[in-house]
């Protein structure tokens, strides 16, 4: 297809594209910048080409991901419409797109939802709690047993099974949480099994991982936060780096293989980082 062909086509295509005003706008726009790139290269749209001008341009993985959804439904569209027998866009790849930074979010915030917790709720208290307080991801949590606890006091942990199937001993340092704790396998009715099971006619289960997010979300709703219950961890991460806890150590308790993934959880506030640059400070002088 040549430049000035793509150009009418282009059109014809976004007139009948089913999106938002802002979405056709952009896909104008980056039709328009591959016309125009293929028009000054003196080259017509095919494989070849858009692997030259993807390799012409240093893009954002991000930016260079919407640019090619972009060429790939008009180059599909195209094929339907009597266009080219050949896609050529079925060869490109995608760059890879880093992860999000996790984000943590205050106490304050956090202390927020459950407030709003009803009291009778202590199972959904407790277990939202010892995640928050632990950092333990939530199918660890859902599948603590009572025999992985200790609360032989002055050493309370607990045994969790991670990721790969590594076991790794979690310190419960935290008076509050271990006291919630005592208390709540004092009002259980059952010796064994799972911590945390789901009462359903009267009979005790596994609770599910979905079951349990639809009741965080619900309550973070009525708190008027805005808070994921993955975001319960990256909290726990955060405070303890600015409460200046080593990566070594986040690493460890977060359960993590690789210290390059417990650098992403390393937001420092800006408190704590003008602190601790206060500090070195000092020291040289």
């Amino acid at each position: 297809m040549e430049a000035s062909d793509l150009q009418i086509a282009a059109e014809q295509f976004l007139t009948g594209l089913n999106r938002s005003p802002a979405t056709v706008r952009a896909y104008r726009a980056d039709l328009t910048h591959l016309q125009r790139w293929l028009q000054d290269s003196g080259r017509e749209l095919d494989a070849a080409a858009l692997e030259a001008y993807f390799a012409a341009h240093t893009w954002a993985a991000s930016t260079h991901n919407r640019k090619q959804t972009t060429i790939e439904r008009f180059c599909r569209w195209s094929q339907q419409h009597g266009g080219p027998d050949l896609d050529p866009t079925r060869h490109l790849e995608r760059p890879k797109i880093p992860p999000p930074h996790p984000r943590g979010l205050r106490r304050d915030d956090i202390e927020r939802i459950f407030a709003v917790i009803p009291a009778r709720q202590t199972r959904d208290t407790l277990l939202f709690r010892l995640v928050f307080e632990t950092g333990l991801r939530i199918s660890e949590a859902l599948n603590i047993h009572l025999d992985d606890l200790d609360l032989a006091k002055g050493d309370e942990h607990l045994t969790v099974l991670g990721k790969g199937a590594q076991r790794r001993t979690v310190l419960l340092y935290d008076p509050g949480l271990v006291n919630a704790l005592r208390k709540y396998l004092r009002s259980l009715d059952y010796t064994h099994g799972p911590l945390f099971q789901a009462q359903k006619n009267g009979r005790g289960g596994p609770l599910r991982y979905q079951s349990v997010q639809e009741r965080w979300q619900g309550y973070a709703a009525s708190a008027g936060v805005l808070c994921s219950l993955h975001q319960l961890r990256h909290s726990h991460a955060t405070e303890l780096v600015n409460g200046g806890v080593s990566l070594g150590t986040i690493r460890k308790r977060l359960g993590h293989r690789h210290i390059q993934t417990t650098l992403r959880y390393a937001e420092i506030s800006d408190a704590s980082a003008d602190a601790e640059l206060r500090i070195w400070r000092r020291k040289q002088r």
